[in-house]
């Protein structure tokens, strides 16, 4: 309750402070103006030719999509409370607009909250609609224009590739949807120097919305409303937004969404130490494999077939898994979703993997049905609808079937998808089962009014597919099965129905740990794919950073044991061993944050990073990182990607994470056995010189 409100003229527009921030909306229709960082001295917002923005409402029906901002009308109410706790909130109303020969149809009211101790404010909305025609489609708030700069900005994003991007001077359009693989944490980050912007939502029910970023025009979080063109339609303030300025980088923005993020129900299973429900198998792994029906041209009986595979787990001397392709009757991407029968030595080869101790999971699609199937007349009424009645189909390649997304609140697709896991785990004998698709695709409206859920927008979408995935998880752990279920790509939603997540793309010199930071220690991330023809320095920048950023190496074919790639394969190897070796940091511990070397690191550049787009890029060739174990341990990861010896200069001040003291014990931590390094006090600085190739596990534990 505010101690003190202050009714504001809004024809002199509003301004809010504390000592982090000021946000001043400009007279009349109160768009944001500034945003201008009180330590930094920096102000975020540029100017306009016009008026700025703060709000965009769009009310739609049919194909017709008409829009509303904060400059249709002024502002006719505008005041700011002040709370007992130091708060402070911004009230500005819209209200009882006439809209498209309406009277008093539509009241928009937004609120601003800034805390005392932060320059992050809490951003709200209610749109009110009464009118007998127009529903709401979209709402877009806050909108800010001309910000950010053109290339002023680096902005970091999350992406499930390897779990966020540092876009450097970005210049360039982004859009992408939440929940989605392209988009699978609730915020980003956008920083000049150590002035930085944080923008996220604060969404427990995972609604669908897109994140906006126009470099020189716009920003903003467009929501998609329950019923879109449902006349009367509304937008209820169903959750804040976070908007605002901090002084730092990305990883303070990591630190930020984690305390909120681990509060979510996606998190609420608990850490990997404590969760039962994650079988231990894949939390021991060291390594994966990715391949189809024969691996390296091996024929004859099942164990013959088997025996790269068996081969490649003796050379490692670690836990392995195998994502396994083409098993079925069918060509990949047709006859969705009938993949049995299985190929007849399939349930033989199974067995002989399973009983030695392998991880064998084969790949289904959780997510598409083929129109060309014979009984699609079934599954028909369940597919996704868009706005005209048309289904959504997606082309693939030219020998994919016609696949369609189905509507995952519908209980026909749940028992569909469910009971080929139940055959596949109770027939066939298998360990683990992929979902494809789940986790990698985006909230796609569905406009089938049968299905019952609101048209449009909504939380429908991560709501069904979670329900789809609680159930397959039901079937592969009912009569102690204990088998792993994992889905395409890493989105958060997902985290507490699945036991681990494929993060496949192929490595960029954009890659920052951003959702590592945010989950670790909370869910299995593997997958380091790598084209085993490119350069030796690329192959081991990619499992080299996959380590020490926590996620399970692999998801390469079994050609990577060939005799031509031995030298590739022995640093994997040693990513490998690794991995088991410091566990309790890299699957039950937390990532701290990148460890930057106070001495130059050689870098190396390359034409061939990214996926479907190659780009010349630059990376480092050593890189570090800090994690904490469970039991308040630190440790300093180090890798050399190079054939070079490489002097890396890290400081490390284990108070700051806890480890009173100020005496502390050092060990090398590897997986031929522990090290004793002797002991320090204070604040730790040290320089490794880290042979070519040679990975690092230094632990730091109170004396």
């Amino acid at each position: 309750m505010a101690v003190q409100a202050a009714v504001v003229d809004p024809s002199q527009g509003l301004t809010l402070e504390n000592k982090f921030v000021r946000l001043e909306f400009e007279p009349s229709g109160m768009g944001l103006a500034a945003m201008i960082d009180r330590v930094g001295g920096f102000n975020h917002i540029g100017p306009v030719e016009g008026k700025h923005l703060l709000w965009e409402v769009n009310f739609g029906r049919g194909t017709q999509v008409r829009p509303m901002n904060n400059n249709y009308k002024p502002c006719n109410y505008a005041r700011i409370d002040r709370m007992a706790d130091g708060s402070q909130r911004a009230v500005m109303e819209w209200n009882d607009l006439r809209w498209w020969l309406e009277d008093r149809s539509v009241t928009v009211k937004v609120t601003v909250d800034l805390p005392p101790d932060s320059g992050i404010a809490r951003w709200r909305i209610f749109v009110e609609n009464l009118s007998d025609y127009w529903g709401v489609w979209t709402v877009s708030y806050p909108l800010v224009n001309s910000f950010p700069a053109a290339g002023g900005y680096d902005i970091a994003r999350p992406v499930f590739a390897s779990g966020g991007n540092l876009l450097k001077a970005w210049k360039n359009k982004i859009e992408q949807r939440y929940p989605s693989g392209g988009w699978p944490m609730q915020f980003m980050a956008l920083t000049s120097g150590k002035n930085s912007v944080y923008f996220g939502t604060q969404d427990p029910d995972a609604r669908a919305k897109d994140f906006l970023v126009e470099p020189g025009v716009r920003a903003a979080t467009i929501h998609y409303a329950d019923n879109m063109g449902v006349a009367g339609s509304d937008w209820p303030d169903y959750h804040p937004i976070e908007f605002g300025v901090y002084q730092g980088n990305w990883v303070g923005a990591a630190h930020h969404y984690r305390a909120w993020a681990l509060k979510q129900k996606w998190a609420q299973a608990g850490p990997l130490s404590r969760r039962a429900d994650v079988p231990q198998i894949v939390k021991d792994l060291g390594a994966w494999a990715q391949d189809g029906w024969e691996w390296n041209d091996a024929k004859g009986t099942p164990a013959q077939m088997n025996q790269p595979f068996v081969e490649a787990q003796r050379m490692l001397g670690t836990p392995m898994g195998l994502h396994w392709y083409m098993w079925h009757h069918m060509p990949f991407d047709n006859e969705y979703p009938h993949f049995l029968p299985a190929k007849p030595e399939f349930k033989a080869r199974v067995k002989d993997l399973v009983s030695r101790g392998l991880l064998v999971m084969p790949y289904i699609n959780g997510s598409s049905a083929d129109m060309n199937i014979k009984d699609f007349h079934r599954f028909a009424p369940h597919a996704i609808m868009d706005e005209g009645g048309g289904l959504r189909m997606t082309k693939y390649s030219e020998q994919a079937g016609r696949l369609l997304a189905m509507c995952p609140a519908t209980v026909f697709w749940h028992d569909a998808i469910s009971t080929v896991v139940e055959k596949l785990i109770g027939e066939e004998g298998v360990n683990g089962v992929y979902v494809d698709q789940i986790s990698a695709m985006r909230h796609d409206l569905c406009f089938n009014p049968k299905h019952g859920h609101p048209v449009g927008g909504g939380h429908y979408w991560a709501t069904g597919n979670r329900e789809l995935l609680r159930k397959i998880k039901n079937v592969a752990s009912k009569s102690g099965r204990n088998a792993v279920i994992t889905s395409e790509g890493a989105d958060e939603v997902f985290f507490d129905v699945l036991d681990a997540n494929l993060t496949w793309a192929l490595p960029t010199d954009w890659e920052i740990p951003l959702m590592e930071v945010v989950y670790s220690g909370y869910t299995i991330f593997f997958g380091s794919p790598c084209d085993l023809t490119q350069d030796a320095r690329l192959f081991r920048f990619a499992q080299g950073q996959a380590l020490i950023d926590g996620r399970q190496n692999g998801w390469m074919s079994l050609a990577l044991f060939k005799p031509e790639h031995a030298e590739k394969a022995a640093y994997f190897r040693q990513c490998a061993r690794y991995r088991v070796a410091a566990k309790k940091c890299l699957t039950y511990g937390r990532l701290i944050a990148p460890i930057e070397s106070s001495t130059a690191v050689p870098q190396f550049t390359n034409d061939q990073f990214g996926w479907n787009q190659k780009h010349r890029g630059t990376a480092p060739l050593a890189e570090g990182r800090l994690w904490q174990a469970e039991d308040g341990k630190l440790a300093v990861l180090l890798a050399n990607y190079s054939d070079q010896e490489i002097p890396f200069a890290w400081r490390v001040d284990p108070a700051e994470y806890g480890l009173k003291g100020g005496a502390y014990t050092l060990a090398s931590l590897a997986p031929e056995g522990t090290q004793a390094l002797g002991g320090a006090t204070g604040a730790i600085q040290r320089t490794e010189k880290l042979g070519p190739r040679q990975l690092r596990v230094i632990e730091i534990a109170a004396r």
